[in-house]
């Protein structure tokens, strides 16, 4: 019986040990990624993420060398402080792609590694490297450096400060970035707290481009707008003690000591920058260590409650409808499975606001540049090129179908319902919504300019029906192929694979580049009277295509039922 004793636990846990779980999470990470090629149609998801990266690097390319140079020209004329105007539009910028990108997703659920024998330090290291690498905070760190080569390039005494300022100060900014968006995941636990921060987001959005927009404010005087810059320029100077003791300010204040050959404040004003750096680690560690000790931020655990359960029980249970669900149709002669699902995605889309500020952003967007564009061109190719970006909003979401819906997608093909009426109602909320995005830019482009012309309207919604219905005949296809689970209450999630969003960009590019063609022949021959009939005709070519995808979904879905459900039924 001695023989069967465990021998006994090391009294202390050794860094040895901390390094081998380490050692454990890269590899699972490499194994979970490395077998994922290995699926179908892994090898296309590693081309569009490899074309991903490519597209990313070279739009890093452009404001490294422009801060660069900016940085540059600034130390060589004796103008430091100036720096702080690059330091805060990195700041800036960083946020807005935070904003708009999200934090990049991970192979599996880090929050899984809880049930592990880990210490509260190592998963705090372990939440802060997943993820680290997003666009923001790469654009953060290349920018930085970019900073201090220029700096160092104009004078040259100053790199043993230069660089230590502006890597510290990179490394203060993505530990911002971090924790931030590790209490965002908090804040964002209630379907009530998304909605609150999409309204603001939209609000302050829109305000800004209201106020600052040319397009609505070349119609007053001169003295209001020299009004305003005064207005402006005085909170500055109101606001600069506080921006001088914020991470921008430390950093350029740090070079400019040592340009005064100060030394010893100049390492102060360094160190008071990283001390910034630690503040944000020891909130993100705090959001951390509460969500080791096993804090659920679903909204079932933000919503359910033994009060709710008791009033619910006390109702009267509803009755079953004794009619099939497949089979019972109504007076547009369509299936009530397609207008339940129809009901259904309308919830979804109401209570998910990633996907609501996805289809307002590129409004935003529009509003905008198309205000501009009024004020020195003519509207008449306004609209369809408006129209076009607008898409892309709606064009990624018809290619992950069932990501919201998870292992529940497997109801479906056990329900007595045909497949091709779940898609149908699905489709139809796509519809629904490019139909949205064409009004909502006709009525933008007549508030700020004047409205297209009639013909121009009927090329350009017969363009947008055209290539929404082949872009969600193709997605329908993709969302059985290559679905993602996605978790709302998390912001790191994107609404489709990289392969399926590059895709849709693709289509949505070429369309685009086809319209532009027709309408370019058409104005040079003098033959604009044939662009409507033939984007009338390419829109019932997308009728055609979306018709024959449907007949063959279903036998398409089945044929490949196992790879979704693996997919959309993983943890």
């Amino acid at each position: 019986m001695a023989q069967l004793s465990t021998p006994p636990l090391p009294e202390r846990w050794t860094v040895r040990q901390t390094n081998a779980q380490y050692a454990a999470i890269v590899q699972l990470r490499w194994s979970i990624w490395a077998n994922g090629l290995r699926r179908r149609g892994g090898g296309g998801e590693l081309f569009g993420r490899i074309f991903t990266i490519f597209v990313a690097v070279v739009l890093l390319i452009l404001p490294t060398v422009g801060v660069g140079a900016g940085a540059w020209y600034f130390a060589a004329h004796d103008d430091m402080k100036l720096l702080s105007f690059l330091l805060w539009g990195i700041f800036a910028m960083s946020q807005l792609l935070n904003i708009n990108l999200g934090q990049p997703g991970t192979t599996f659920n880090p929050t899984e590694l809880i049930r592990f024998p880990l210490r509260v330090r190592s998963y705090v290291w372990i939440r802060l490297f997943f993820g680290l690498l997003s666009p923001a905070n790469v654009l953060v760190v290349t920018t930085s450096l970019a900073i201090a080569i220029g700096v160092i390039v104009a004078v040259p005494a100053l790199w043993t400060y230069a660089l230590p300022a502006m890597l510290v100060f990179a490394a203060t900014n993505v530990l911002f970035t971090r924790m931030v968006f590790a209490w965002v995941d908090r804040w964002m636990s209630t379907r009530r707290a998304r909605e609150v921060f999409t309204a603001i987001i939209f609000t302050i959005s829109l305000g800004f481009q209201v106020t600052f927009n040319p397009a609505y404010t070349h119609h007053l005087k001169r003295h209001v707008s020299s009004h305003r810059l005064a207005i402006a320029e005085h909170l500055y100077h109101r606001a600069e003690p506080v921006m001088r003791a914020l991470p921008p300010g430390l950093t350029v204040s740090s070079i400019v000591f040592a340009e005064q050959n100060q030394r010893a404040i100049a390492y102060a004003e360094i160190a008071a920058c990283a001390c910034f750096g630690l503040l944000f680690l020891a909130v993100f560690a705090l959001r951390t260590s509460t969500e080791f000790h096993g804090e659920n931020l679903s909204d079932v655990a933000n919503v359910v409650s033994a009060k709710h359960l008791g009033r619910r029980s006390r109702h009267a249970p509803v009755p079953a409808t004794s009619a099939p669900l497949g089979r019972s149709t109504n007076s547009f002669g369509m299936s009530s499975t397609v207008f339940t699902v129809f009901g259904k995605e309308f919830l979804y889309l109401r209570r998910n606001t990633g996907l609501f500020y996805g289809l307002i952003a590129p409004m935003v967007m529009v509003f905008l540049f198309a205000g501009r564009l009024a004020v020195r061109t003519s509207n008449e190719w306004l609209f369809p090129t408006a129209l076009a970006y607008a898409l892309m909003g709606i064009a990624p979401l018809a290619y992950n179908s069932f990501g919201l819906e998870g292992a529940g997608t497997q109801f479906y093909f056990l329900a007595p319902v045909r497949l091709r009426d779940v898609f149908l109602g699905k489709n139809l909320m796509s519809l629904l919504l490019a139909f949205v995005e064409i009004a909502a830019v006709l009525i933008i482009l007549t508030y700020v300019a004047s409205p297209p012309p009639l013909e121009m309207i009927g090329v350009g919604v017969s363009w947008a029906v055209g290539t929404t219905l082949v872009n969600i005949s193709i997605g329908n296809l993709r969302s059985v192929s290559a679905p993602k689970k996605i978790d709302p209450n998390r912001t790191a999630n994107k609404q489709a694979s990289p392969l399926s969003a590059l895709m849709s960009l693709g289509i949505l590019l070429v369309a685009a580049a086809f319209a532009a063609g027709v309408l370019i022949v058409g104005h040079i021959f003098a033959v604009q009277r044939v662009v409507l009939p033939i984007m009338v005709a390419y829109a019932a070519v997308g009728l055609f295509v979306y018709l024959a995808n449907l007949k063959s979904i279903d036998r398409f879905s089945m044929t490949r039922r196992e790879g979704m459900f693996e997919e959309l039924c993983k943890r």
